[in-house]
């Protein structure tokens, strides 16, 4: 039987690095208090936990030193860990999990990948002290949640940005085997009220960059034909390049790179079509087992695609999806201030909506206002050719995992 929602006595948030409140290529913990989960606790008056991480965060977080001309950098050091080690997390999304990490994945007292070490962090403490290792699934059990946040399955769609190889996308067959078992975990062993989330499309971020923009820009720079170029790059319009490809891109034109493209740097059209069909089905799957719970679903897709097609207005400018648009930070994946506060008005509306709450929105226009990545607050204009930086999403792949 169906759960009634609105009782958020015990809550537990459960996800990837989209619901940790990562931003800017990294878990750092001026930022964490920014995402979603903790304002959407915020506006319904409840509690939450978070793994706070010292500066500069995990991984190392990008910072914004100049708009012109462009300069993106890594802080520098290392950070000392969690702010909190001692206090249990109620936040309990790790960066880079996909859906079996969520059901499965435990933290290690030694960890060797960057994986395991952004896992560590957010489940081991003060767990691993304790004598105690569990996945965010078991952990959400045990806590005996009255309501139970779940945005799961984006890095199960993002590989395929990252390593440019749809191949690398999770089956639909997989796909559904590991969210039925996910769910029937959370419904058969809690009696909590579920709100879940589904999957935006991963090919419409400014990680991707469109091929035919990018040929366009070379063209003028250099005097030769698109054609002439399509040919030397091995890209056409329709195709995406992600940060990898982009350096290619600026490889070949210096003569330092003789062939084209790597299939790590760029995802052709069909492959962009296979990747947004994929999630059309993985959405399919969350939406029928929504259904099946009787739970509170959040389309954050069609707020990303809003978002994408007309923008965001707010305080008389409108921002955009693209890179410092205002919507998405630094690693051009994951959103800023403003756009968590957006997200955060998409599951408390879709509440209000579901189960017949009065949670006020997030004010978005006071968070603008002191958000350092609303174009407003930037000092200059950016330039069109901006585009995310790929030493530093270098870092923060090898951190998530992604490709892998």
């Amino acid at each position: 039987m169906p759960i009634a929602g609105g009782n958020f006595t015990t809550t537990v948030f459960l996800g990837d690095s989209l619901t940790a409140g990562y931003q800017s290529s990294s878990l750092l913990d001026t930022a964490e208090v920014h995402g979603w989960a903790p304002l959407v606790a915020g506006q319904a008056g409840f509690g939450i936990t978070q793994a706070l991480i010292a500066a500069p965060g995990a991984p190392s977080t990008l910072v914004l030193k100049s708009v012109s001309p462009l300069t993106i950098a890594t802080a520098s050091g290392t950070t000392t860990g969690r702010d909190n080690p001692s206090t249990q997390v109620t936040d309990l999304a790790v960066p880079g999990a996909e859906l079996n990490d969520i059901l499965n994945t435990v933290p290690v007292a030694s960890p060797a990948t960057g994986q395991e070490q952004i896992t560590q962090l957010v489940l081991g403490f003060p767990g691993l002290g304790l004598g105690q290792a569990y996945s965010q699934a078991t952990y959400a059990v045990k806590a005996n949640p009255t309501t139970i946040f779940l945005w799961a399955g984006s890095n199960n769609a993002l590989d395929a940005d990252t390593s440019g190889m749809p191949s690398s996308l999770t089956s639909v067959a997989d796909f559904t085997t590991q969210y039925t078992a996910l769910m029937k975990e959370l419904t058969t062993k809690t009696t909590a009220h579920l709100v879940i989330a589904n999957i935006p499309d991963v090919t419409q971020v400014p990680y991707m960059q469109a091929a035919a923009t990018i040929l366009a820009e070379y063209s003028q720079g250099t005097g030769y034909p698109v054609s002439v170029l399509s040919g030397l790059f091995g890209i056409s319009a329709g195709d995406l390049l992600n940060p990898e490809g982009l350096a290619e891109v600026a490889a070949i034109v210096a003569g330092t790179q003789t062939t084209p493209v790597s299939d790590a740097g760029v995802l052709t059209a069909a492959e962009v079509i296979t990747v947004q069909q994929r999630v059309t089905d993985y959405n399919t799957v969350i939406a029928a087992q929504a259904k099946s719970a009787g739970a509170t679903l959040v389309d954050i897709h069609a707020l990303f695609a809003s978002v994408g097609a007309s923008g965001l207005t707010i305080g008389g400018y409108t921002g955009t999806s693209g890179f410092l648009g205002g919507f998405f930070s630094l690693d051009g994946i994951h959103p800023t201030n403003t756009g968590y506060a957006l997200v955060a008005n998409a599951f408390i509306d879709a509440m209000n909506a579901g189960f017949g709450s009065k949670i006020a929105d997030v004010d978005v226009a006071t968070v603008a206002a002191s958000d350092p990545l609303w174009p407003p607050n930037l000092g200059a204009t950016v330039s069109a050719s901006a585009r995310v930086p790929v030493g530093a999403v270098r870092g923060m792949n090898a951190v998530l995992g992604h490709g892998r």
